[in-house]
C-alpha cells in the first residue's frame, strides 16, 4: 500500500487593494457590486473590505427615487460625514457599507418576490402594517430590522398572512 500524497495547499485569495499596494478607482471598486450587490458572497466580502465608494449612496437614493437626505435619515447615517466622503471620493465606513448592502439585498429580494422593480421600490418606501407601521427602508439600520423585512418578504412570497 502506497502512502497517499497530502493535498496541495490552496492558494490564498488576494483582493485588489492588497496586491502590491495598487489602489482601485471608484469604477473598479464598484464593479463587484454590480447594479445590486450581486457578486458571490466571497467576492462581496473582499470588495467590502477594500472599501465601498461613498458614491454608492447617491446611486442608491436615485434608484429608490428618494433624496439622499431621506436615505441618510432612514438608515440613520451621518449626513455631513457622508457628504464629505462623497466629495472627497473616500470609501464608506464598515457600518455604512453594511446598511447599504442591506438596502440592495432587500431591494433585490422584493423585486424577485413582487416581480417588478417599480413595485419593489414602492414597497420598500411605503409604511407596512406587518412591520409595525414602519417602511421597510427605515428598519434596515439594524440587523434585527433587516431580518424582519426579509421574513416579511418570505411571508409575501409564500402567501402567509402576517
Amino acid at each position: 500500500m502506497t502512502p497517499s500524497k497530502p493535498p496541495a495547499p490552496k492558494k490564498p485569495v488576494k483582493y485588489p487593494p492588497h496586491e502590491a499596494g495598487r489602489q482601485l478607482t471608484v469604477a473598479q471598486n464598484v464593479a463587484p457590486y454590480g447594479a445590486g450587490f450581486t457578486a458571490s458572497a466571497i467576492d462581496m466580502v473582499g470588495a467590502m473590505r477594500a472599501g465601498m465608494p461613498a458614491q454608492i449612496v447617491a446611486d442608491t437614493a436615485s434608484r429608490l427615487g428618494i433624496s439622499q437626505d431621506r436615505l441618510y435619515e432612514s438608515l440613520r447615517l451621518p449626513r455631513s460625514t457622508l457628504k464629505s466622503r462623497v466629495s472627497k471620493g473616500q470609501p464608506l465606513a464598515a457600518v455604512e457599507q453594511d446598511r447599504m448592502y442591506r438596502v440592495h439585498r432587500v431591494l433585490e429580494r422584493a423585486q424577485a418576490v413582487l416581480e417588478d422593480e417599480a413595485a419593489a421600490i414602492a414597497w420598500i418606501n411605503r409604511e407596512n402594517r406587518a412591520l409595525g407601521g414602519e417602511a421597510p427602508l427605515a428598519l434596515l439600520d439594524t440587523e434585527a430590522g433587516y431580518e424582519l423585512v426579509q421574513d416579511t418578504l418570505c411571508r409575501i412570497e409564500y402567501g402567509v398572512l402576517s
